[in-house]
């Protein structure tokens, strides 16, 4: 039994192998048998004088611009690094038993308010806050400080 299903996979693999060595062979020598490789519908095109001169003009190059996110300014990186801090201080309060479910979820809620206001400003001014907004957002993040020292 074992030698019957030792031959039966060493075939398939010498079949497939075979196979697959057929379908990527390169095949010349068919176009004096009336079977083309060349023409448009298999992708070429015109060629001009020179074999790199194509009849199309080269695609122009095209430059996308990024989400705000990616941007990182000093004002947001620094918001979010605050942000990130207060996130890891709530949630050692939260595994020592210091912060109830009720509490940690409303402040996880207010960081990630401050959080998408600080993403959607930057968003609005071209990956910047200008210095108001940056201010605003200072004092919330100095407030949820507060409330998670406060709530402990």
């Amino acid at each position: 039994m074992r030698s019957f299903i030792k031959t039966s996979a060493i075939a398939a693999l010498a079949l497939s192998m075979a196979a697959g060595g057929a379908f990527a062979a390169n095949h010349h020598g068919h176009e004096d048998r009336g079977i083309s490789s060349r023409g448009p519908e298999n992708g070429d095109y015109y060629q001009g004088v020179f074999g790199d001169d194509d009849g199309i003009a080269p695609p122009v190059a095209v430059y996308q611009t990024t989400a705000s996110v990616a941007v990182r300014t000093p004002r947001l990186s620094n918001i979010l690094g605050e942000l990130r801090a207060a996130n890891h201080r709530m949630d050692t309060k939260r595994s020592e038993g210091e912060l109830s479910a009720v509490t940690f979820n409303r402040l996880r809620r207010e960081e990630a308010n401050i959080r998408a206001r600080a993403v959607n400003v930057a968003d609005l001014h071209g990956g910047m806050i200008p210095m108001e907004f940056y201010a605003h957002l200072q004092k919330d993040v100095r407030r949820l400080d507060r409330e998670i020292a406060r709530s402990a």
